[in-house]
């Protein structure tokens, strides 16, 4: 028996000649997916899965570059003790008391202003990344620090000390505790608690090496050998790379550039979240701890200034 050529025909006949019409109840209609959706949920699908810390490796080095970072940040602060009895001696007047205010508010004025630009040191880590804020920072404390050195009188310190200094220190200081969670995960406190104790280690050490370097060759120079350990961290900065860039995060970069050249304007950034202060125990603590530092840094500024009132 031939097979019949008609049925075939007529069947395709039929799918062919089917009129245009609304979809069968039931039936959804097939849509192909344009370029733009397809990249948008790729990439939401790629920014889902965030990529593993590599607890180790390189990362280590980075440990050591955030403990030196802390060191000499806060070993430097930590110790303006000493340096506050060499500048009274350097730039001291007639008048003691009023003196002893204002040299002391030299190092009060650096102490505050790196905290106080910690928000525009976090906003610049998110925007430019880790390593570019942490270089420029240190930079820019190394230009404050070796200015210093050079002034005749105590008001220019005011700018070069407590405030260029201070404001590089606080740029660097911040990526150093960002740059730690990019790298560890399981391992972060025992890394944090590492990075901590060299603030400690150089709180305790600079003071003996200050007072034999002013003994020596005086404030100004004692200055200058300081700006050894900002540019030390300078170059510690460096380390702080990204991590190497999975494919799924290129294939997500690739359609986020694809997104861009199809849309106008690019959403904006959020960079502040002030609704986190509607958590009543965020705020207890964000209000606390500001309190808590009243009693934790003014003993190092004007300890020494009672000391020496009380002495005269």
């Amino acid at each position: 028996m031939v097979p019949s050529q008609e049925e075939p025909a007529a069947v395709r006949g039929t799918s062919e000649e089917q009129p245009p019409g609304p979809a069968p109840v039931g039936e959804a209609p097939l849509s192909d997916p344009g370029p733009s959706e397809g990249s948008e949920a790729a990439a939401e699908k790629v920014e889902v899965e965030p990529r593993e810390p590599p607890e180790g490796g390189w990362g280590w080095l980075v440990m050591l570059a955030a403990m030196w970072c802390n060191g000499s940040v806060f070993g430097i602060q930590n110790a303006c003790g000493v340096l506050f009895v060499s500048m009274l001696k350097t730039f001291g007047s007639k008048d003691g008391d009023k003196m002893v205010f204002k040299t002391a508010w030299v190092s009060s004025l650096s102490m505050g202003m790196i905290f106080f630009c910690c928000p525009i040191a976090s906003v610049f880590t998110d925007i430019f990344g880790c390593r570019k804020t942490a270089v420029m920072g240190a930079a820019v404390g190394f230009v404050g620090l070796m200015s210093s050195s050079f002034v005749s009188s105590i008001e220019p310190l005011y700018l070069t000390y407590g405030i260029i200094f201070a404001c590089g220190c606080s740029f660097a200081y911040q990526p150093s505790l960002v740059i730690l969670g990019h790298y560890f995960k399981k391992r972060l406190g025992l890394v944090n608690g590492i990075v901590t104790a060299g603030s400690s280690v150089f709180t305790i050490l600079l003071p003996l090496l200050l007072r034999v370097l002013i003994g020596s060759v005086g404030l100004s120079d004692t200055l200058r050998v300081l700006c050894i350990f900002m540019f030390v961290l300078f170059l510690a900065g460096f380390t702080y790379r990204p991590l190497a860039s999975s494919a799924k995060d290129k294939e997500s970069e690739s359609s986020r550039f694809s997104l861009f050249s199809r849309r106008k304007f690019s959403p904006p950034k959020k960079f502040f979240n002030f609704g986190i202060f509607k958590v009543t125990a965020y705020a207890v603590w964000a209000v606390g701890i500001p309190l808590a530092l009243f009693g934790y840094f003014v003993p190092y500024v004007h300890l020494v200034s009672i000391h020496l009132w009380l002495c005269c």
